[in-house]
């Protein structure tokens, strides 16, 4: 019984990776169990609901698992056969079938909202392109039951590899293969568990991964963002890195002289990290162009205070930030903050359940200085003068409040309308516009209603809260458009040179800030 124990702890040490069926998992234990027959495997299974039990048998414990239910006991003869790298690409390349396209990976591929942090290519482009094994420059063995290398130095001109949803377990294998790979710059480890590398085997492995620049490791079991800086000391020149559902809602300030030296894109989409402050830990990040934050949890946007005249030293080359499909709720606030950022351009956002978009674009791009693009919206020169312009009149009251009351409330006023000043500055003191009484507000404003084709004009009395819809109505039948819906945009009296589009029918004039004597253009 000892020989057959030694032999399959030979063959399954721990922390080994197995898969059964659809079914991975680590192998946690070697060994007899009390009053049962022969040597078995404890496997904790990806799938905390795949087992039976943590670990405990009997009331006696072997191994241990995260959660309650992922461990289970199986015989060593059940576990599949495995392979190398090597044999994996030859067979799926070199027996190539065109209807046998790797369909997860191109469903992976679509899914992705926002082109994954590195490209990896399915074998029908491949195929089309190249014929010689030796000579493919990207190689996709995802699903396979890879947990070695082979030999690969054939493989000279291989620079994207995809070894997803394998059955590589530790670094040292990772390495057997990128040492044989001279060309290698993206390497997709996603989905699989790796032992966390020892300082010595850091030291000892570290120089196989010099030319690597991307690497993804999403779903990969990490829980703790110490154990993703200790794994990243092995990859020193690394640009871009996938941490996508890793369960660690806590982060940890970088230590640059030894990691992320080079990182400009960084993918923590649904990572729970629900704690914009835990995000702030990373700012020392200065080579950070792309973080993407998607379906966190995160609630509320906060950084360290500033002087409102200055950006933060913190994410000093953040360019584009993804916080789509968090709940975010001090929506205003929250775009106030991120001005705070000093390269933002690019914001992925969802609407707040109580906002829709054009609300939410109005708001950004009027509270972000430098914002180019939202949700992949180009902002013109109109929309942004449009937004400032209705940001500039929906202030103005407490714009001149703060100024009355002194310099502690006009503080506080710019500290939570960082671009309000420069706006005064571009348009002037809202004091020009502002009726004197906000109290006694009339209910109805007098606009001139003027047809652009035919410079007929009409002088109008309208209620504020008139919807644009309604208003169309009236056009409609005081200029005989017959069933032609026109499209309506107003000129501020005191401000001619803006033209503000009233292009949402449901929206009334007083949401747009249609103020007396303003001109309804009809185009």
């Amino acid at each position: 019984m000892v020989g057959i124990i030694d032999e399959a702890q030979l063959f399954y040490p721990l922390g080994t990776r197995i898969k059964i069926a659809e079914n991975y998992g680590t192998v946690r234990y070697v060994g007899q169990v009390s009053g049962y027959m022969g040597t078995w495997l404890g496997i904790e299974w990806d799938d905390g609901l795949r087992g039976k039990h943590n670990g405990v048998v009997d009331g006696k414990r072997y191994f241990q698992t995260q959660t309650p239910m992922a461990g289970s006991f199986i015989r060593p003869g059940k576990v599949g056969p495995c392979a190398t790298l090597e044999d994996a690409a030859r067979e799926r390349y070199l027996n190539y079938d065109s209807n046998n396209v790797d369909k997860s990976l191109i469903r992976e591929a679509q899914a992705s909202l926002q082109a994954s942090l590195f490209e990896v290519v399915g074998m029908d482009k491949i195929a089309r392109k190249q014929s010689k094994f030796e000579q493919l420059a990207e190689i996709s063995v995802d699903q396979t039951p890879v947990n070695a290398a082979g030999y690969l130095k054939e493989l000279t001109q291989l620079t994207t590899l995809n070894v997803s949803h394998t059955l590589i377990w530790n670094w040292q294998i990772v390495a057997s293969i990128a040492q044989q790979l001279p060309s290698l710059t993206s390497l997709n480890l996603s989905c699989n568990r790796l032992i966390l590398p020892t300082t010595s085997e850091i030291a000892e492995l570290e120089p196989a991964f010099r030319q690597l620049k991307r690497i993804n490791l999403r779903n990969c079991g990490f829980t703790e963002w110490k154990d993703v800086m200790q794994t990243a000391l092995l990859w020193p020149n690394i640009v871009s890195l996938g941490l996508q559902e890793n369960s660690f809602g806590q982060l940890a300030e970088v230590d640059r002289k030894k990691i992320f030296r080079q990182l400009q894109e960084l993918d923590l989409h649904r990572t729970k990290i629900m704690d914009f402050d835990q995000v702030a830990k990373l700012g020392n990040l200065t080579t950070l162009r792309m973080l993407n934050l998607m379906e966190n949890g995160i609630e509320e946007i906060q950084l360290p205070d500033c002087d409102p005249q200055e950006k933060l030293n913190m994410f000093a080359s953040l360019e584009q930030l993804n916080l789509l499909h968090n709940p975010i709720w001090n929506e205003a606030d929250g775009f106030n903050e991120l001005d705070k950022l000093p390269q933002l351009r690019r914001l992925n956002k969802t609407p707040h359940l109580k906002s829709n978009f054009d609300e939410m674009f109005s708001k950004a791009v009027a509270s972000i200085g430098g914002l180019q693009f939202i949700n992949k919206a180009q902002v013109t020169a109109e929309e942004r003068r449009g937004a400032e312009y209705d940001i500039w009149k929906k202030y103005a009251p407490d714009w001149m409040r703060a100024t009355q009351q002194g310099s502690d409330s006009l503080r506080e006023f710019i500290r939570r309308h960082r671009t309000y000043p420069l706006l005064v500055k571009k348009y002037g003191s809202p004091i020009d516009f502002i009726p004197p009484s906000q109290t006694k507000r009339s209910n109805l404003i007098n606009v001139c209603i003027r047809h652009q084709l035919t410079g007929e004009s009409w002088e109008k009395k309208v209620p504020r809260m008139i919807t644009v819809q309604t208003l169309q109505g009236l056009v409609i039948k005081r200029f005989r458009l017959g069933g032609n819906v026109p499209q309506l945009c107003y000129v501020d009296a005191q401000h001619p040179e803006l033209v503000v589009p009233l292009d949402n029918n449901a929206k009334t004039l007083d949401f747009y800030s249609v103020q007396e004597h303003d001109t309804i253009l009809v185009q």
